[in-house]
């Protein structure tokens, strides 16, 4: 396992390769930015038509102004092209902020990626190997 501050990357011998990030308060369009560039940076050698998950945990993120959800919209965009196969959320009670994270996700137009709500980690991970992740 790599870490870098709040991501951490997962790999095993069967090729599982997930990025974690875990965000706490409200984040801003700056946050946003600096999460992409290190999730993009993080998952550079996953590139590929196999490509990688990944998990947010989101239960102790508040809703965020309308600056940084565009730069969600941007995140979800550039998971997309970056071979990011699906996304587990964990929302544990934060209800509102999932609903905030599904509509950043619509707004993306990145169908390439597929979105989960869960309320654990282990839910989240079980279905991540349906993706061979």
């Amino acid at each position: 396992m790599i870490e870098n501050g709040i991501f951490k990357i997962w790999t095993n011998e069967d090729g599982r390769r997930i990025v974690y990030s875990r965000g706490k308060g409200v984040a801003s369009a700056d946050d946003v930015q600096g999460l992409i560039d290190a999730i993009m940076e993080l998952s550079a050698q996953w590139q590929d038509e196999k490509g990688f998950a990944y998990m947010a945990f989101i239960e102790n993120l508040e809703q965020v102004e309308p600056m940084a959800s565009e730069k969600y919209v941007l995140l979800h965009e550039t998971m997309s092209k970056s071979h990011c196969k699906c996304i587990a959320y964990i929302e544990g009670n934060s209800y509102e902020v999932s609903v905030q994270a599904s509509k950043h996700k619509k707004r993306s137009e990145s169908p390439e990626t597929v979105n989960k709500y869960f309320a654990i980690e282990e839910e989240g991970l079980h279905w991540f190997e349906e993706f061979g992740f």
